[in-house]
């Protein structure tokens, strides 16, 4: 018996263990086979999977990595642990050996489409988008990539390139409504150039299903407004949203409980009680509903030649998450009652984890950005744990905010509150209590920026804004539509463009069909005359 097949015998048993749950007597075997055989790579490789799975992490990344030194071209040991650092919220390991393996695009689809997803999570679009030019090389010239392609392209500034690619896949799939979709929200379209008569009869088709038959609605909307046909955009737009609400359950009142209880748990008391550990000024967070402009102060502030724009980074919420399950709390827990038991989380190390888990993406300048909206949620959160800190809350005109929001056709889980206007209208007015509540007790670490102030007086906001973060007034940052660096919102094309304002008073189009909504809004909670 040769000594290679020994070794594959005494893995089979591992494996037998596996497959019979005994995860403790497996673990205790792949040791002694490493320790008897430290050549074996796979040994090294299933003993990493088992030390993950007890939770000996540090373990885990050391027997992966002797699997990796072992057998350096064995491209599924380097998928595998960046898949392990993925599911332990570790961009900062994530991002470096996600970016080192789609170099040189291992020979799965699979696993190049897994990779092309985590570095689009994480905004390296560059990267993203040249495994998906090798999937199409590869796998065939398919919509989907192109489309793909379309999306990073756009993400990137690239907008002629996008718009080519999408043209191309709509020539192979003339219904795609993905692609009609991104089309249409590419560039503004005109009287004279736009695809308006093609999205209605898409639109009327029988064959298109209702879940792509949305995306359809959204695009002719979007064009037809572009084209100031408002009451037929508003028509289009209303059958979509009534379309996608139609597709999932939301439970408003819960996003309602949820709000007041963390005004209540998070109050100025509790709030002053900072961290003494974590000093770092570096992080600026933008926060407000989408479309309120986060995305045009971001590109303002990250001009700055000491701001590096780090994107919507979604750290505070997964170390929140962590933060939470390290208190070992009854998953049974309603989530008002986790809001009060948050406040039992060790906020130093919060702060430490957010600010380790991040730094692939925040850079080496002295100052980044994070535009994650949600994080309006978490600043009570931050304001204790990362007290130096910078806190930007984005407004805007009340009906204004709700419309731009009603417009937009987000993925279903984010901001399902948006597709019917007497459900926008009470989650925005507990929400704007809720950003209320933060400027009040937030001092000098919280400021508030209307977004029609920003569009009237730019220079003069600017300078304002650039003084509260304590940077030095730079005149490119009047120059923001020349930021080169990427960002991934609904608004990624039109930053790319001078100050835009159209969209102030867009609103006004639709003040009768928008009156469900206006009637309900608490004005006392937004500036309505800004």
């Amino acid at each position: 018996m040769t000594a290679t097949l020994m070794q594959q015998q005494k893995l089979d048993q591992v494996n037998d263990l596996v497959q019979q749950k005994q995860f403790s007597q497996a673990l205790t075997l792949i040791k002694k086979i490493t320790q008897d055989h430290p050549d074996f790579a796979a040994a090294w490789f299933n003993c990493a999977f088992l030390l993950f799975q007890s939770g000996e992490i540090n373990e885990a990344a050391d027997a992966i990595n002797m699997a990796k030194q072992l057998e350096p071209e064995n491209f599924t040991y380097a998928f595998q642990e960046v898949m392990m650092f993925d599911s332990l919220n570790r961009p900062d390991k994530v991002l470096p050996l996600a970016q080192k393996l789609a170099a040189n695009p291992p020979p799965n689809q699979q696993m190049n489409e897994k990779l092309a997803l985590i570095l689009e999570a994480n905004e390296d679009f560059a990267s993203a988008l040249k495994l998906y030019e090798y999937m199409a090389i590869t796998q065939g010239n398919q919509v989907n990539w192109l489309l793909k392609q379309a999306t990073a392209q756009q993400n990137l500034g690239n907008i002629a390139q996008a718009t080519k690619l999408c043209d191309q896949a709509l020539d192979t799939e003339p219904n795609n409504a993905d692609g009609h979709f991104l089309r249409s929200h590419l560039k503004k379209q005109t009287l004279t150039d736009n695809h308006i008569d093609r999205l209605r009869t898409a639109c009327d088709s029988q064959l298109i299903p209702p879940s792509e038959k949305t995306k359809l609605y959204y695009a002719l909307a979007k064009e037809l407004e572009d084209c100031s046909q408002w009451a037929e955009s508003f028509k289009a737009r209303h059958k979509g949203s009534v379309l996608f609400r139609q597709s999932f359950q939301y439970d408003l009142q819960s996003d309602i409980d949820f709000m007041r209880q963390i005004q209540l748990e998070y109050d100025a008391d509790f709030v002053r009680q900072k961290s003494s550990k974590n000093t770092s000024e570096r992080p600026i967070f933008i926060v407000g509903l989408p479309r309120s402009g986060t995305t045009l102060l971001d590109r303002i502030i990250s001009s700055h030649d000491d701001v590096k724009a780090a994107g919507e980074l979604k750290q505070i919420n997964r170390c929140m998450l962590q933060g939470l399950q390290q208190l070992k709390l009854n998953p049974q827990l309603s989530r008002t009652a986790m809001v009060t038991a948050s406040k039992r989380m060790d906020f130093d190390r919060f702060g430490q984890d957010y600010l380790q888990t991040s730094s692939a993406r925040t850079g080496s300048k002295p100052r980044f950005t994070d535009k994650f909206p949600q994080n309006s949620y978490y600043v009570g959160m931050i304001l204790k744990a990362l007290p130096n800190a910078k806190i930007i809350i984005m407004q805007r005109h009340p009906v204004a905010i709700c419309y731009a929001v009603y417009k937009q056709l987000f993925s279903q889980d984010s901001y399902p509150f948006s597709y019917d206007l007497e459900e926008m209208a009470a989650y925005y007015n507990q929400h704007n209590q809720l950003l209320n509540h933060w400027q009040q007790i937030g001092g000098d670490s919280v400021k508030t920026v209307y977004y029609e102030d920003l569009v009237k007086d730019l220079t003069h906001q600017a300078k304002d804004i650039l003084a509260f973060l304590n940077l030095t007034w730079q005149p490119q940052c009047l120059d923001f539509h020349k930021n080169r660096q990427p960002t991934a919102t609904a608004s990624a094309s039109q930053v790319r463009q001078k100050l835009y304002t159209g969209s102030v008073d867009l609103w006004r189009h639709y003040e009768q069909q928008l009156q469900p909504l206006i009637k309900m809004l608490d004005v006392n909670t937004g500036r309505t005359n800004p």
